[in-house]
């Protein structure tokens, strides 16, 4: 009867410190520098229909079908008096789509953040440079100046941000924010690849 009654404590502390969340289904999105002279757009993995039966792999092995899964990408455009101009068209490294970005007013640079459906985890903070290329990808572990469990959670995330901003075209400001409210900020250097000291 102890032991009954324990674990069922254990399932009410469990379901007090940890709440559940939803996420809609990932969808391409644009975001646009705050000059509005850049825009990046994100596509999110794309799976095809009935991707995982075998009528379907058997279809795409005899090339009756030829969608296959397209890995989640973005492409960064210049936007100039009435044209659009791709600059880069580049994979990501989030496994569905980056959850939110921005992007550096002269196009230099894009940073994502979070994953979809599991923020806090891996690819928290994602940097690319002036070609799409990846310059870091951090986890929270990597840059939190708090103790992870100082953090609020849910079932899939962790909730460790309250914003993220460019400060200018080298330096990102990142708010972190832990469940007790309290906030610091962090500022990264994109030159140094460096945290400078506050």
């Amino acid at each position: 009867m102890v032991k009954k009654k324990l674990i069922l404590a254990l399932f009410i502390i469990n379901a007090i410190c940890v709440s559940a969340d939803v996420w809609q289904s990932s969808r391409i999105t644009l975001t646009y520098s705050q000059n509005n002279e850049y825009m990046l757009k994100v596509y999110p993995r794309y799976i095809p229909d009935k991707f995982s039966t075998a009528k379907y792999q058997r279809q795409l092995r005899k090339g009756i079908v030829t969608d296959s899964i397209v890995p989640s990408h973005a492409v960064l455009y210049h936007i100039s008096n009435s044209d659009t101009i791709e600059i880069w068209n580049k994979p990501l490294v989030n496994r569905t789509s980056p959850a939110s970005a921005i992007v550096a007013n002269d196009g230099t640079s894009v940073v994502t953040i979070n994953d979809w459906y599991m923020a806090g985890y891996q690819h928290t903070l994602v940097i690319y440079g002036e070609n799409g290329e990846l310059i870091e990808d951090f986890e929270l572990k990597d840059i939190s100046p708090f103790p992870l469990e100082h953090y609020s959670r849910s079932i899939s995330s962790i909730y460790w941000r309250e914003n993220v901003e460019y400060l200018d075209n080298d330096r990102i400001e990142i708010h972190f924010i832990n469940r007790k409210d309290e906030k610091t900020i962090r500022v990264f250097n994109i030159k140094t690849r460096e945290f400078e000291e506050p």
